[in-house]
Parts: C-alpha cells; structure tokens; sequence
C-alpha cells in the first residue's frame, strides 16, 4: 500500500524572524518545511522554523535518519541548524543536500558558519551523523524506497535550487528565492509540470516588486502565472516579506482566494495530504 505523503510547514518567513503580536497567525520563523513519506523524513531548509521541528523531533528515543534539502545557505536558510536539537544525538544522521558554493565546499561553507567565536559547538563535534551531498540544476537524486528528487536553478543572488520530491504518482515542489523573469522560469515550469503542490516565494507585492527588482524575490502573481502554466494542483505562497502583518497577509489571502480558490498563503502549523 502507498505511503502517505505529508507536508507541514515549521516556518514561512522571508529574510529574518519576525516574533511578536502581529506575526502570531502566520507566524515568525523563517524556512523549514517538513515532508513525510511514510517512515521517512525530509526537510527543507534549515531556517529558524527547523528549532521547533527540531524539539518534536527530539522526543522520539528510536534515531533519526533524513535527508536536509538547502536551498542555498544565506543566513535565513540555515541559521537554525544549530540549535535543532537532533544534531546533538550521536545515534542520529543527517545528509544535507545543495549546490556547491563558489570556490568552497558545502560542507566547508556550513563548518565555517557554525564555527567559533561565531557559534561555540562546531558542526562537527555537535555529536549528529553528518554527511553531505553536493547537487546541480537537473539532477536526479533517488533516496530510495521509491522517492525522488530533481532540481532546477533559482534565479537569486549567489545561485540556488528549487527542489521537487516525488513519490509515485504524488509530488511537491519547493520553489523559493528565486525572482521571475529570467533564464531560470522555464526550467522551474519543467519541474513543476503536474505537481500536487508549488510552495513559492511571494516575497513582495506587484507595487513593491518594482523596487526591489534584482533582489531575487518574486511575487504572488507570479506564482499564480507557474501554477497555470504547469498544470499543478495548488499554489502555497511562501518566504512572506518580514514586515507583512497578520491582518495585511489575512486581507492578501481573502483578495486571492475570492478569485483562485487553489491559492492560499502558507501558515507556520498548516499541514497538507497529498
């Protein structure tokens, strides 16, 4: 019998955590989306959300194996990994995954970011089984028991990837940080063709874009323009703009879900069956 495909999302916000009253729908943390197949355990992004994943995580005494799928590693991305209180059990292991940086290694660039005076426990001695994989646009990866994921490039300073896990005949894909209107669209057309979910980065509004263009952000629209244009099923708008309100992102969702009812706004706690 299939196994069940599961998203939930531990985090949702773009650029830095934003705690506090206005903020406490939505929520503050920044990216981390969990995936379920079956037994097996994938993440997305190690942002600030990966913590409270983390401490769920932790008060299960069987190990821990899964697999860490980094988008890129600015600060947003990845300054949660050390405190997911996991990496501290040395019966568990972790393989992350992403592109090589420029000039570096993966493993090297995320040692030298979790290293002192910046951070006391070097990644290394944290007690976790870590290892690394290094990716490119295009590849397929089989992590076995029938899951695969592919990746396209992201259209975003310093690069990055979007991801697409699939099982079956069910899938989602996870595009963030990347800005529309460029060479990078079509293959991020490509890999959403059929998709159960796209989870997007709509960072800015259609006003605000134009500012920031060169920023490596997109916007709702856009991700409207993918879902339609790959025949997926649902959009998840995503890495929302750390200044966007609870009541101004609530009046976002009820403009957009009075015209696509396929569209919502990702909400730290909402969990998909896909």
């Amino acid at each position: 019998m299939p196994a069940d495909f599961i998203v939930t999302f531990w985090g949702v916000r773009g650029s830095r955590p934003v705690p506090g009253p206005e903020t406490t729908k939505y929520g503050g943390n920044t990216p981390c989306v969990e995936v379920r197949i079956g037994d097996r355990l994938i993440i997305l992004d190690a942002g600030t959300g990966i913590c409270e994943l983390g401490c769920k995580l932790d008060r299960t005494e069987e190990p821990l194996q899964g697999d860490i799928l980094l988008t890129h590693t600015h600060w947003d991305h990845i300054h949660g990994l050390p405190f997911f209180k996991p990496a501290y059990k040395g019966d568990n292991r972790f393989c992350l995954y992403g592109a090589r940086p420029k000039e570096t290694s993966l493993e090297s660039l995320l040692k030298r970011a979790i290293l002192a005076p910046l951070f006391p426990i070097p990644l290394e001695k944290m007690g976790a089984d870590f290892r690394f994989r290094e990716t490119a646009p295009g590849e397929e990866l089989d992590l076995g028991q029938g899951i695969t994921v592919r990746s396209a490039a992201n259209n975003h300073p310093d690069g990055g990837l979007s991801y697409r896990v699939q099982y079956g005949d069910k899938s989602c894909c996870y595009v963030t940080d990347t800005e529309h209107g460029g060479s990078a669209d079509q293959a991020l057309q490509e890999l959403c063709r059929g998709a159960g979910a796209i989870i997007y980065d709509a960072h800015f509004t259609e006003d605000e874009y134009p500012r920031y263009k060169g920023w490596g952000h997109s916007t709702w629209r856009e991700g409207v323009k993918l879902l339609e244009a790959s025949g997926a099923k649902q959009l998840l708008l995503f890495h929302h703009h750390p200044e966007r309100t609870d009541q101004e992102m609530a009046e976002l969702e009820e403009l957009l879900r009075g015209q696509y009812t396929h569209v919502r706004a990702a909400r730290e706690g909402l969990v998909l069956s896909l």
